[in-house]
Order: C-alpha cells, then sequence, then structure tokens
C-alpha cells in the first residue's frame, strides 16, 4: 500500500490532496505531520490539528481562565485524524517553508489508535509561502469567511452583533480581526501605497468606491503625486428623481473630500454614471519619478472595510511597464471622457489590448463597455478550449453571461469544474445583495450541490457552534459574501490560463460599465496559487450545502474503517484533477 500526496500553495494557505493505493483496514483516517521553518527560526516538526472529534466521544469544551470563555477542543491528528483526502492549511503563514506527509492511523485490537509511519506518503517537497518577490504577477487574498466558525466564536466572545462587528472593522476599534480578515490584500495595497511615498514616484487610480479610511489616509498622503478618477458608486434613483437629478448625488463625497483636501489630483464630477452604468474599475497604475508606467494593480478588491474584510477578494500586482502602460493609457481615457461614454472610448475597449512579451507568457488586457460583446466572446473562447478543468469564483454574472457558459461545460464528464458563483435576487440592481451558489460538477445527481446557495450553520450540533446566516448577512454586513472575478482553466497544463479583474462576467459588464480584466497564459505558478485559493472558498461552501442537504447530520468521525471506500469513489474526479 503507497500513499501518494500532492501539495500546493500560494501566498496564505497550503492545500493537501492524498490518496491510498487502496482502502486501509481498520484505519480511522490520518495524521498529518509538518515540518515548518519561519525565517531563521528552527525548523519545528508537529502534527496537525483536529476540531472533529469521533462520534462516539462526548462533546467537551475547554475554558478560558482569563476570559471565561469556552472553547472547543482541538487535538492532534494522531488522536482525532482527518477522515478525507484533501485539507487546506489555514495555519501555514506567508513566509513559512512548508513540508508534508499523511500517516494513516488505525484502531489496534487494544482499542488503541496507531500512526502507521511505515505505509506514510513521502514527505512532500517544501513550499515557501507568499507571493514571489521577484515574479511578473503577484496574486493576494484576503480571509473574508465572516460565514464560518472562527468569527461565530469571535462575535461571541466579543458580545457583537454583525453591525457592531461592521462598525469596529470600519472605524479600526479592533486592528486584529481586520487585519487578520484582510489579510494579505490589505498588506500589499499599503505597502504600494507607501513605497509610492518613499520613492517620490506617482500613482493614476480609477476606482468605484473609496471608503476605507486606512486606505484613503494613505492614498491623500501622496498629495499631487496622486491621480485619481473615482466614480460616484452606485446609486439608486429615489420616488420623483430623474437619473440626472440621481446622477449629481456621490457615494463617495466624504472620500473625495478628503483627497480634494490634501491636494490630491481628483475631479469633483469626475465618471458620475450611475445609476445605470458602474465606473467599476479597481485598478492603479505607479509611474517612476520619470512618470514612466511601472506596476499597475487589478483584481476584485473595492477600497472599502468590506472590500477588505467581509468579502472574499482578490489583488493583483503586475510588475511589467507594458501592461502598466495599457492601464495607464486607460487611466487617461476615462479621465478625458468625464462622466459620459464617447464613441472613440467604446471603440478602443471593443479591441483586444495584447502585451508583448518573452518567453512562454503571454496576456491580453480588456476593458469595457465594449461594442457587441467583444469581450464576453474573448471569454468564452477561453471557457471552449477548456480540456482538464475551470475553477471560478463569480460575483453577479446575469443569466445571459459567461456562467451558462460555464454552467453547460461541468456536464461534461471528463472536465473538472468547481467553483462559486453569486446571483443577485430578482429586480435587484446594485451590488449589496446577493445570493450565493456552488456549482461542482456532476454530483447534482447526488446531494444537489453543482448549483446552491451555501448557507451558516443555523445552529449548533456536535462541535459546531451556529454562525452568520445567509439573511442575517445581508441584512446587516449588507455586501456580497464572495466578490472575486476569477477564471483559472486547465491550471496544471503548460497553457494554464487566469482570468481576472473587475469585469463580472455579465452582460451588463460588458455592455454597460468601466470594467477591466487581464487574460494571463503559460503561468502555472500564477494558476496555482489562484487554484488553491478557489478550491478553499468552494471547500467551505460545500461543506455547508452538506450538511444543509443531507438527512444523516455529520456528528463527528466515524470509529471505523467504514467511511474509506466510500469516500475514494466521491472523491475519484477531485484526486485524479489534484494529481494525488
Amino acid at each position: 500500500m503507497t500513499i501518494r500526496l500532492k501539495v500546493y500553495a500560494n501566498e496564505d494557505d497550503a492545500l493537501l490532496y492524498w490518496r491510498p493505493s487502496e482502502p486501509i483496514e481498520d484505519c480511522r483516517g490520518f495524521a498529518i505531520e509538518r515540518r515548518r521553518t519561519q525565517g531563521a527560526e528552527q525548523t519545528e516538526v508537529s502534527f496537525l490539528r483536529n476540531r472533529i472529534g469521533f462520534a462516539t466521544e462526548p462533546v467537551i469544551d475547554v475554558v478560558d481562565t482569563e476570559t471565561e470563555e469556552a472553547r472547543p477542543v482541538s487535538k492532534p491528528s494522531t488522536e482525532w485524524p482527518f477522515q478525507r483526502f484533501s485539507w487546506t492549511d489555514h495555519d501555514a503563514k506567508s513566509g513559512d517553508t512548508v513540508s508534508y506527509r499523511v500517516i494513516p492511523v488505525v484502531r489496534d485490537p487494544d482499542r488503541t489508535l496507531r500512526p502507521v509511519r511505515a505505509e506514510a506518503s513521502r514527505w512532500s517537497s517544501e513550499r515557501t509561502l507568499g507571493a514571489t518577490p521577484t515574479g511578473t504577477y503577484r496574486p493576494f487574498f484576503n480571509r473574508a469567511f465572516v460565514i464560518s466558525q472562527f468569527m461565530a466564536r469571535y462575535l461571541a466572545e466579543n458580545h457583537l452583533s454583525l453591525r457592531q462587528f461592521k462598525a469596529r472593522i470600519s472605524d479600526r476599534v479592533d486592528d486584529r480581526i481586520r487585519a487578520f480578515l484582510a489579510g494579505g490584500l490589505r498588506t500589499a495595497l499599503l505597502e504600494l501605497l507607501d513605497g509610492t511615498a518613499d520613492d517620490h514616484s506617482e500613482v493614476y487610480a480609477a476606482l468605484f468606491e473609496l471608503g476605507d479610511t486606512e486606505l484613503i489616509t494613505h492614498l491623500a498622503a501622496l498629495g499631487p503625486r496622486a491621480h485619481v478618477v473615482l466614480a460616484n458608486g452606485s446609486i439608486q434613483k429615489e420616488d420623483g428623481e430623474t437619473t440626472a437629478q440621481a446622477r449629481t448625488r456621490d457615494e463617495n463625497k466624504d472620500a473625495r473630500a478628503e483627497l480634494v483636501a490634501a491636494g490630491v489630483d481628483v475631479e469633483q464630477t469626475n465618471r458620475f454614471t450611475s445609476p445605470g452604468p458602474l465606473g467599476h474599475n479597481k485598478f492603479l497604475v505607479r509611474t517612476d519619478h520619470s512618470g514612466d508606467p511601472v506596476q499597475v494593480w487589478t483584481g476584485s478588491t473595492n477600497w472599502t472595510p468590506t472590500g477588505l474584510c467581509t468579502q472574499i477578494n482578490n489583488g493583483l500586482l503586475i510588475d511589467d511597464p507594458a501592461t502598466a502602460a495599457i492601464y495607464l493609457e486607460q487611466w487617461h481615457r476615462l479621465r478625458d471622457a468625464g462622466s459620459a461614454f464617447p464613441p472613440a472610448l467604446t471603440t478602443s475597449n471593443s479591441a483586444p489590448h495584447p502585451v508583448p512579451h518573452s518567453g512562454s507568457v503571454a496576456s491580453t488586457v480588456w476593458f469595457t463597455r465594449s461594442a457587441q460583446q467583444a469581450d464576453l466572446d474573448a471569454l468564452r473562447q477561453e471557457v471552449a478550449a477548456a480540456r482538464q478543468g475551470i475553477l471560478f469564483l463569480m460575483f453577479m454574472p446575469g443569466a445571459t453571461g459567461l456562467f451558462s457558459d460555464v454552467q453547460a461545460r461541468a456536464n461534461e464528464p471528463d472536465l473538472y469544474v468547481r467553483g462559486v458563483v453569486s446571483e443577485l435576487p430578482r429586480g435587484r440592481a446594485d451590488e449589496s445583495r446577493a445570493n450565493i451558489d456552488l456549482v461542482d460538477g456532476r454530483t447534482r445527481r447526488k446531494l444537489r450541490l453543482d448549483i446552491v446557495r451555501p448557507e451558516g450553520v443555523r445552529h449548533p450540533f456536535a462541535r459546531f457552534a451556529a454562525e452568520v446566516t445567509h439573511e442575517q448577512f445581508l441584512s446587516q454586513v449588507g455586501h456580497a459574501i464572495v466578490h472575486s472575478k476569477v477564471l483559472v482553466i486547465d491550471p496544471f497544463s503548460d497553457n494554464a490560463t487566469v482570468i481576472t479583474g473587475s469585469h463580472n462576467f455579465s452582460l451588463s459588464a460588458s455592455s454597460k460599465n468601466d470594467e477591466n480584466f487581464v487574460i494571463i497564459k503559460g503561468d502555472r505558478a500564477l494558476a496555482e496559487a489562484y487554484a488553491v485559493n478557489i478550491y478553499g472558498v468552494y471547500a467551505h461552501y460545500r461543506w455547508r450545502s452538506y450538511l444543509g442537504q443531507t438527512r444523516h447530520p455529520f456528528n463527528g468521525l466515524r470509529d471505523n474503517d467504514t467511511w474509506m471506500a466510500p469516500m475514494l469513489r466521491s472523491n475519484a474526479r477531485d484526486l485524479k484533477f489534484w494529481g494525488a
């Protein structure tokens, strides 16, 4: 018997997939052993801990002697093994160098648990978490899982309602939770702005929303070296109000006033397009002291507390002057357009902007609004070209957008499709209300996990606390649960493709809004980083969907070996795709 282990990583997580060559008699699960080196510190070898115990054991919490709060017990996976074939190590941190091995744990006749080291997998190759400092494409992610066990306990221990929690991250009352949820996304943005301040370069930003006080402060500190096209957000017409009247209102007025007071180059009414079209970009170009473009930041993240801390988002820093030049030219087109959509802008947007590259990596930038869905046609061509798999996160692609193409391909037996999509309820036109659906290839024939709306754990059971529900989130936090717009196609092939930006893969994004996305081909490290992030989001919501649909609630680990063979069969497609 052998165990094959594969490990994938990005800037914040390590994803493990493993497969035994055959079911293991008396196996109660697997222990995961980790070697971790943090900077110059000595390498630490330990077992990952599991918070799920055996169903036959009583549920016991431990009481924190300082706070007197009850906390769930966790044990090393040699005692509470993992009854599964994949795991994401969220405990690993950016900068850590990690290696893993997986060890089967059996129950002996005397009832003791025993790790069978002789049948362990080989140690995986070392991986260092973190965006590559010298890479052209550096992705960053947050940890904004408000619907989670961690946040359920945080809210309970701090006696907070969701509205109070939202106020905390907005007012920075608790910077620890803010920093944790925002993750590397916040750190990278701050470092980009602070680096600009230190080297006397300049930035050119096109932003949909600007409401985070920390980001506003760092942007305002650049004074006249910051140039901003700031839209008026997402405005809804009031009763008796004309569209023209509504477009005089500005959701970003406080941030705009602060920037103006600091001497930032920002106009009072530039890109006031809403209601209706949205000035939906979230990109920033940095130029050097000579005025030449050198870097561009893009992705899905609005510059707000919720964009950083309560919505799943991503950011991509591109260290490439040619790409930065394309975005800077678009910035000037937007600035010159004022709040209009002149034909010249649409004409420019309707053609691809290929980036000159040497080597095996190729990229193309698209902007909208475009004519005759030119951008959507390019996206559909990428989906149609998939040969191994499609992983995705979408916010609101709509019924006529790209999601229908992805969904159709999910029915193909030889194509692996996994992802999460947010769909707005009928009749709503802003970004503040969303439903979440989950796509899981062909599993609709079992538990209908292909398209569902993820839900928090509504009631405590076994070792699970009740979580924030979908309805509570929307009514008290008021923003999307998943806001990333990412496609990863054939991530382990030579033609690995990543697509990301502000574009919602929808018809309205194509035909109405200011948007952008970039298609990057041939960068397998970038595709792996995004694949790890997408799968983490997918697995998080798939589990909660399973809990909501199964007739046999999960109450803990099975104290026998009957779990393994059926799970190996049901996980066959995942194991094959991830190379285990």
